[in-house]
């Protein structure tokens, strides 16, 4: 495992790595995806092609959807550290 076997603990497979990676691999797909639409919206708004009501309730729609996302993450962070089932 080029070398790294007396760095990484026994528990840890090639099949964990493998995982890791792959989320790696999802997380940063979805970031392209994220940060590639903020700059479509950007470039569209500076085009002038998207009229201004519009623009503004995309991004009002935008903040709306991160603070659900924020709102929903609190209790399911605390009911995953939860032991109790």
């Amino acid at each position: 495992m080029f070398g790294l076997e007396e760095y990484v603990p026994p528990q840890v497979t090639k099949t964990t790595l493998y995982h890791v990676v792959g989320w790696g691999l999802r997380l940063y797909v979805c970031s392209l995806v994220v940060v590639g639409g903020y700059s479509l919206l950007w470039v569209l708004e500076l085009a002038g092609v998207v009229p201004e009501p519009w623009l503004s309730t995309i991004w009002i729609g935008i903040a709306v959807m991160g603070c659900l996302f924020l709102v929903l993450l609190v209790p399911l962070f605390y009911s995953a550290r939860s032991t109790t089932r």
